[in-house]
């Protein structure tokens, strides 16, 4: 059962590092630096998401708060362009309420998915007491 989620996990944060990419290119544009500038964003986007629970327990201080600020600017990038990449390529283009509540649903099932597949190989989402924190 672990190993058929983490294969979903892992397919879906794939599917959210190649959203965040399209949908990076879809607002920046074609050329060759827009592509990689994309391929890059969204590689840092996916290592900020994926390094969730590390950033959450940073200890207050200036890096604490930098570091959380920057993260919360990643799961919004995370969400517009996933959002952006999801429409264009699994939706019909109608902008109905159903497609729309859809739309919302799977973009935020799949720019949780890093964060849930982080929890899982820590062992956090699963159980796993030598990897709980201590009270």
């Amino acid at each position: 059962m672990k190993l058929f989620l983490v294969i979903v996990l892992l397919s879906a944060t794939i599917w959210d590092v190649f959203t965040t990419a399209y949908g990076t290119i879809q607002v920046l544009g074609f050329g060759p630096f827009q592509i990689a500038a994309s391929i890059l964003f969204s590689a840092l986007i996916a290592a900020f998401v994926i390094n969730t629970a590390r950033i959450l327990r940073l200890r207050q201080g200036f890096v604490g708060v930098m570091v959380k600020f920057f993260w919360i600017i990643a799961l919004a990038y995370d969400f517009y362009t996933s959002w952006i990449g999801n429409a264009k390529l699994v939706t019909q283009g109608r902008g109905d309420a159903q497609e729309l509540i859809l739309l919302v649903g799977l973009t935020l099932l799949v720019i949780a998915s890093p964060i849930l597949l982080s929890a899982v190989w820590q062992g956090r989402l699963l159980g796993n007491p030598q990897h709980q924190p201590s009270t």
